[in-house]
């Protein structure tokens, strides 16, 4: 697998960078072969001390965890040269690049332009034995289950999937059948069993040990709560931005509010993704 970690010099983005490196060599410690780069993206002039600082840190931990890499400093604005960059690898880690207030539109802004899966690290957690994927039981979560499979198999990690129903005020039958029957949804023939079936099935099928969850609520707010509640490493929620028609279900915000909130990495994955 190879691996881009970025940084523009802002501090917050170091978690991001010692995740990375701590992924890679866990990675390269299980005879995968697993490569990283090292991106500093300078906006002013005046920042590139602070990248070239961060960048140098970073290599010093890779080093130490005699992990591949190569580095390399572009000027730009990050919304362009980090989506191009990205497009060659097979994940992204990165964390927040401005103050709180900035970061939250440009984050909003660049996810649409990442094709590849993206490691969103604010907190740094060096541990991978239980993670979290999240579905609406639909197909665009096949992204995250493929790429969360693979590292939960990569780690010998537990994998708890996590089916939210979200409230609905239109009276269809369909809805009414998923919002009566929410706590039973496995027994339903529903799509939405059906595709998280379809997800538990891919799981065991990779040789990943899997439990299911299923909450009623809205989005956010419940996998926040299962965050809070259950001890989990790592988040993986599917983005919705490939496949238009799904955005009424899983709103494009869903996977941005997780991954500000969430105090631990959060994977989020385009249907379709796969790493190597």
């Amino acid at each position: 697998m190879n691996i881009l970690l970025c940084t523009n010099g802002h501090p917050a983005t170091w978690p991001s960078l010692e995740y990375g490196v701590w992924l890679a060599g866990e990675g390269r410690a299980r005879s995968c072969s697993w490569a990283v780069s090292l991106l500093g993206v300078v906006e002013k002039p005046a920042q590139r001390p602070a990248v070239e600082e961060l960048l140098e840190k970073a290599e010093r931990h890779l080093a130490e965890a005699t992990v591949p890499y190569h580095r390399r400093m572009q000027e730009g604005k990050l919304e362009k040269v980090i989506p191009t960059a990205a497009a060659a690898f097979d994940l992204t880690v990165l964390g927040p690049m401005t103050s709180h207030l900035v970061w939250a539109g440009c984050f909003s802004r660049l996810l649409p332009a990442m094709e590849k899966p993206v490691l969103y690290v604010t907190e740094a957690r060096f541990r991978l034995e239980h993670l979290l994927l999240c579905t609406g039981g639909l197909r665009y979560a096949e992204g995250v289950i493929r790429v969360g499979g693979t590292l939960a198999r990569t780690f010998g990690a537990t994998v708890t999937l996590l089916h939210v129903v979200e409230p609905v005020t239109l009276e269809y039958p369909l809805a009414n059948e998923v919002r009566e029957h929410w706590r039973e949804l496995l027994e339903t023939d529903t799509p939405q069993a059906r595709r998280l079936k379809e997800s538990l099935g891919t799981l065991r099928e990779m040789g990943v040990g899997t439990e299911v969850r299923l909450r009623h609520g809205p989005v956010v707010h419940e996998i926040l709560e299962e965050i809070r509640e259950g001890d989990y490493d790592l988040v993986g929620v599917g983005s919705p931005y490939a496949t238009r028609s799904l955005r009424r279900l899983y709103r494009p915000n869903v996977a941005v509010g997780v991954a500000e909130a969430a105090e631990r990495p959060v994977l989020i994955a385009r249907p379709g993704s796969v790493v190597g």
